[in-house]
């Protein structure tokens, strides 16, 4: 590759410090409040119920370990509702519960601090009097009848009715009941809770004062992941917001590997090129708010439907940037659709606010969207995007000098996109093969 010194036009450089030190819990929360931007009815409802099994077993006398495992569970706990084939819009889904538990199971599974939570998410929905019929440890199973309650739990605290449940009504109201469908020590040991507590009160807090409540649960499971580590998350994250449709199955590692090799042509040093890629893999974080079919129309958005796309960089935003020792990548994947010429959105950035690793993202971004094929046509070959990023660039709303710098190497960064996108083709193949 032909290597250049940092643009002159992108000389505005990060001043914050490249630490890579992140907590797993605050990674997991923001994942979290994700999540919950999938449909109004789901608004904090993984963090409520990753609080009301933490509260579940600290009142069951549980030992810390278990109690943070159950708080990780609760916040992730649907995390495989967003990769099927329809858009979850209500909290009423027991008909696919065991293929969105696996599901979860399957993509938490391959990050290796979340190993043990995934077992519990695999488990979440089984039936207390089916137990013999689970693939599982006893106590894995003791943890997902916890998270099981808790998340019909939430639900019912968020209808009309007295916060204090007597156990027989709270039977009665948890479905199936005690020694069926819940684990009757769960049930149990919720209604003494909602008796004896302000446990309604403090679940229907907002989504802030509902984190921080957890953390000192979640601290006996919770590591501040070095960049490898945080490399390897954000891949999973990348997994679970690209793979809810087979024409995005591949678009974040291609953006990543691509801003990565573009920021080391650019100078910038090996530790930010890193974060680059973290970036890349969670830009589109906000996408989980993007029904399915807006991913995979084939025939031309409506300004409403456009609109509704464009919220995604607002939701990036708000999550990626409030993620302590996340900057610089959070920012840069914040700000990657944010344009040089204050064209771009969601806060019209211009040239005077957006540093190298933001102008890096928006140039990937847009060579990754147009070389890859889309449900309305096929990638573009090589003299077609070229001219496209050329004219970009040419009204600066992207940099020219990273435009040129990318071209100047076309070829190679092309090869580095497809290769890492051919990797993400083949674990989405995986992935596909391994769903119920």
């Amino acid at each position: 590759m032909t290597h250049h010194p940092a643009p002159r036009d992108s000389a505005l450089r990060t001043a914050r410090t490249v630490t890579g030190r992140v907590s797993l819990f605050d990674l997991v929360g923001g994942l979290s409040a994700a999540l919950d931007l999938i449909s109004p009815q789901v608004v904090d409802h993984h963090l409520r119920v990753g609080f009301l099994a933490g509260r579940l077993a600290g009142h069951m006398g549980l030992p810390g370990a278990d109690t943070a495992r159950v708080v990780f569970a609760g916040l992730l706990h649907d995390v495989g509702a967003f990769s099927l084939q329809t858009r979850l819009d209500t909290l009423a889904f027991e008909t696919d519960s065991v293929e969105h538990a696996a599901i979860g199971w399957t993509l938490l599974r391959r990050f290796a601090p979340l190993a043990g939570v995934a077992d519990v998410v695999r488990w979440h929905h089984q039936r207390f009097d089916q137990a013999d019929a689970a693939d599982a440890d006893p106590q894995t199973l003791r943890l997902a009848g916890l998270v099981h309650v808790a998340d019909r739990l939430d639900i019912l605290l968020r209808g009309a009715g007295p916060a204090c449940v007597p156990p027989g009504v709270l039977r009665q109201r948890l479905e199936h009941g005690a020694g069926g469908m819940f684990d009757p020590l769960a049930v149990e040991a919720a209604g003494e809770l909602l008796c004896a507590s302000a446990l309604a009160e403090e679940a229907a807090r907002p989504g802030p004062a509902l984190r921080e409540a957890m953390r000192a649960l979640a601290a006996p499971r919770d590591a501040m992941l070095d960049a490898p580590a945080l490399v390897d998350f954000s891949g999973l994250v990348a997994q679970i917001i690209d793979f809810r449709s087979r024409f995005t199955a591949t678009h974040s590692r291609g953006v990543a590997a691509t801003a990565s090799a573009l920021g080391a042509l650019a100078g910038m040093a090996p530790a930010e090129a890193e974060l680059l890629y973290v970036a890349g893999n969670l830009h589109d974080l906000g996408k989980l708010a993007v029904p399915r079919r807006l991913l995979e129309k084939k025939e031309p958005l409506t300004d409403a439907e456009f609109e509704t796309i464009k919220l995604h960089a607002a939701h990036s935003d708000a999550i990626l940037t409030r993620i302590p020792g996340l900057e610089p990548a959070g920012v840069w994947a914040a700000r990657h659709h944010e344009r040089l010429d204050g064209g771009g959105y969601p806060h019209r950035l211009d040239a005077g606010t957006l540093d190298t690793g933001a102008r890096v993202l928006a140039v990937a971004d847009v060579f990754t969207a147009l070389t890859e094929d889309r449900p309305y046509r096929a990638g573009m070959t090589r003299p077609q995007a070229a001219g496209v990023l050329g004219a970009l660039a040419g009204r600066r709303a992207l940099d020219p000098a990273l435009v040129a710098l990318l071209l100047d190497n076309y070829d190679e960064a092309d090869g580095l996109r497809a290769q890492a996108q051919e990797r993400a083709r083949q674990d989405f193949l995986a992935f596909s093969g391994a769903r119920p």
